[in-house]
């Protein structure tokens, strides 16, 4: 079984990109998704680079990175170790034990430019940042060698788990639960207004590690809903108004059920 798909971000080289096709196309990716490529279609030099690998996978082209992680139930991203000192990175090995259980067609590797690499924004996005570890004083892979080496690692090491973990929630969700814990958080006065992210970062991270289910997204927004409820009109669900929005899902009920059993 192979990675779900590739997502290449902002790529600026015909070279490159004709060799991550190829690549991609070695070890059986069946999709690459292009974010705002400079790079344009039919370029003669993606195609030389390619030899033919462009007729083996779906190349999808995005003005947003929104459009590219749909569907996507892992996301992660590449990262050299120079200037991410604070970014929590896994080593591959550590990577195909989290993808053993969570599954990998629904996973997608993601790089940034040639020369910035992924913004804090993009890194922000994904469950899990990954680096190939290589010497410090010279930790700066080309784009072609760390896709390589990464598709490479993880064929040779990914089996599939025989007890599978739940499936991890959609990118989106997830997305959209971050967004809902900035707002709540936000307005109860657990975060700095002057720097949300720290935090925020902190949070994401706790869910990428974690594999969040959909479920568990569902209950987290509902306990988000209570928490808006009740910051607005002073009230907790248990206070003995009965007014009170039913914040939390038939998933977390169904829960509660489960544990009470």
């Amino acid at each position: 079984m192979s990675l779900g798909r590739l997502i290449l971000v902002e790529t600026s080289m015909a070279g490159n990109l004709g060799a991550a096709i190829r690549v991609a196309a070695n070890f059986a990716v069946p999709r690459l998704d292009l974010v705002r490529c400079a790079v344009p279609e039919g370029d003669g030099d993606v195609r030389s680079w390619a030899c033919g690998g462009e007729q083996r996978l779906e190349i999808r082209r995005h003005q947003t990175l929104d459009q590219a992680v749909v569907g996507v139930r892992t996301l992660v991203a590449t990262a050299s170790a120079r200037g991410r000192g604070r970014q929590p990175v896994i080593e591959p090995r550590e990577l195909v034990q989290v993808l053993r259980s969570r599954g990998i067609e629904d996973t997608a590797l993601m790089f940034g430019n040639e020369t910035s690499g992924l913004c804090r924004d993009h890194l922000d996005r994904c469950d899990l940042v990954v680096r190939v570890p290589t010497a410090q004083g010279f930790p700066v892979l080309n784009l072609t060698q760390a896709i390589a080496i990464l598709l490479g690692y993880l064929s040779i090491e990914h089996e599939p788990s025989p007890g599978q973990s739940p499936v991890p929630a959609p990118e989106d969700a997830v997305r959209g639960l971050m967004l809902h814990l900035s707002s709540t958080l936000l307005d109860i006065g657990f975060l700095d207004p002057a720097n949300p992210d720290r935090i925020l970062r902190k949070l994401r991270r706790i869910l990428g590690r974690a594999g969040v289910t959909s479920d568990e997204v569902t209950i987290l927004r509902g306990i988000c809903r209570q928490v808006d409820w009740a910051s607005r009109t002073g009230c907790g669900r248990w206070s003995g108004h009965d007014d009170g929005p039913q914040a939390l899902s038939k998933a977390a009920s169904d829960s509660e059920d489960e544990d009470r059993r």
